[in-house]
């Protein structure tokens, strides 16, 4: 076969080009600090970098979640420590009221406490967090109580809030309102279940009105209702502790995402630098071979 210097010449520019476009590659990666830059670079590996891209995003969000949850739920046990602890005060005042040394008026006075109280109560009820009411199920923009729930009915929401924390794991992060203040307590009802607005009222009462048998009914009904909110309070603090491994558990895929991924996509820089020397090498080897093979042409013989 004749070899002509048009196929020579085609042959050493095709070559030039497969060693600058070499070059350019390295020089790229070094600027972008990525190995891979575009699918054609490694197609199996932007296929492993893409799911590991998704996973990362997914994990981000779940620990998102995760994050309002425990806010939800940290909310949640401060607004209960907080009734848990108007209780005490008010058994305290019971306990005082009883006294029989304690004239009416005294007992009026400790009644008026107790009013206070039982308004602070009523405003744990409809307590918010972000905007929504964290004691009324699912109906989070309707306020659970009125502003005398002893002798108003109401009836709470039973709907459950879930937050998705991984996979197919789910946290339940509201505390229903029948579980921490009971259901309304209807007098024409003889199922009498532990109310807390109830058993406040009824101590008002009983101390506003001199009755001493009412007052020390109360004592033991406030230490009924005590038992119930701090239960209430120990389940959201059970919720929390599971809550806590599963975020750590999202920490620790977040990395181990994050370091495969980095694996597949970040560039070796030292092997790179070597690598971009060689092929700047090469390159100028290319040329400086083509400057001694490519012949003059008639032009350059009649200048």
């Amino acid at each position: 076969m004749r070899i002509t210097q048009n196929m020579m010449s085609s042959s050493m520019m095709k070559n030039l080009q497969t060693n600058y476009n070499r070059l350019d590659k390295y020089q790229e990666q070094l600027l972008t600090q990525q190995r891979i830059n575009r699918p054609s670079d490694d197609p199996v590996g932007i296929s492993s970098s893409l799911r590991y891209r998704g996973e990362i995003d997914m994990t981000d969000q779940f620990a998102e979640n995760s994050k309002d949850a425990d806010s939800w739920m940290n909310f949640t046990d401060t607004v209960m420590n907080e009734a848990v602890k108007i209780l005490q005060t008010v058994s305290e005042k019971a306990v005082q009221g009883a006294t029989e040394s304690n004239n009416p008026e005294a007992r009026k006075i400790l009644g008026q406490e107790i009013d206070e109280l039982y308004k602070q109560m009523v405003a744990i009820g409809n307590s918010q967090f972000k905007g929504k009411y964290i004691f009324n199920g699912q109906t989070t923009d309707q306020k659970p109580f009125s502003d005398d729930p002893a002798n108003t009915a109401y009836s709470l929401d039973e709907g459950i809030m879930r937050y998705q924390i991984g996979a197919g794991i789910y946290v339940d992060v509201n505390s229903l309102g029948k579980n921490v203040f009971g259901p309304f307590q209807d007098p024409a009802d003889p199922t009498k279940a532990a109310n807390v607005f109830k058993v406040l009222d009824n101590l008002k009462t009983a101390l506003t009105g001199d009755n001493t048998a009412g007052i020390e009914k109360s004592i033991k009904e406030i230490q009924t209702t005590m038992d119930q909110v701090l239960f209430a309070q120990a389940d959201v603090g059970a919720r929390q502790n599971r809550l806590q491994f599963t975020t750590d558990r999202l920490e620790d895929l977040t990395l181990n995402y994050t370091d495969l991924q980095s694996k597949i996509e970040d560039v070796n820089v030292p092997k790179t630098i070597t690598d971009l020397k060689t092929a700047e090498s090469v390159f100028q080897a290319s040329l400086d071979t083509m400057g001694r093979i490519i012949r003059p042409s008639l032009l350059d013989f009649l200048r």
